[in-house]
């Protein structure tokens, strides 16, 4: 009984670390690459933010703390909504929703890495982001990611294989000219 038990524990733990896994790829390679990391890199960029920098570098730690934390939970409460809007079959809202959810998560993303060495002196945070960055470093080297991950990079480069292959260098329309050329004739 006890060898069942241990099997069922072991395939409950695989299981949920595997829709971690695939949650987390989904999130890295959809949201964050193709949305969030480019509107995060023009948040960056706009000089019209200067301002606003000096005056979250010289804001009051507890000050600072308590605009990002609000900030933080209003983009995670987007998210939330989100996903209740897909849930209950509003795809088009859900999708807005996140579509505004992203440059909010992207300004929070901006503040914490404009402000980390300030918000790391709260201890409770540092401890909290050492736990959770502990754990994405765990899942990103679990063996299950290493593989997915391993499939997704062939999967891509056998597309990208592909598609040059069939439409060339020059894209879709000039291949599609050169096909038409080659049986008019």
């Amino acid at each position: 009984m006890n060898t069942t038990n241990n099997k069922t524990t072991l395939f409950v733990a695989k299981t949920l670390e595997s829709i971690l896994v695939i949650g987390y790829i989904l999130f890295e390679e959809l949201i964050w690459n193709v949305f969030a990391k480019p509107v995060y890199q023009y948040l960056k960029s706009l000089i019209i933010l200067e301002p606003l920098k000096k005056t979250f570098l010289q804001m009051n730690r507890y000050l600072l703390l308590t605009v990002f934390i609000f900030i933080l939970l209003v983009a995670e409460a987007m998210g939330f909504l989100a996903g209740y809007c897909f849930i209950e079959g509003y795809f088009v809202t859900g999708m807005m929703v996140y579509a505004v959810k992203i440059p909010v998560a992207a300004f929070t993303f901006w503040l914490f890495d404009l402000t980390k060495q300030t918000l790391m002196t709260f201890s409770w945070l540092k401890t909290s982001y050492g736990w959770t960055m502990g754990m994405i470093e765990k899942l990103l080297n679990s063996a299950i990611h290493i593989y997915i991950k391993g499939r997704i990079i062939a999967i891509r480069l056998k597309v990208q294989q592909t598609l040059r292959q069939y439409f060339g260098e020059a894209g879709f329309i000039a291949s599609v000219k050169a096909h038409y050329k080659a049986f008019k004739s």
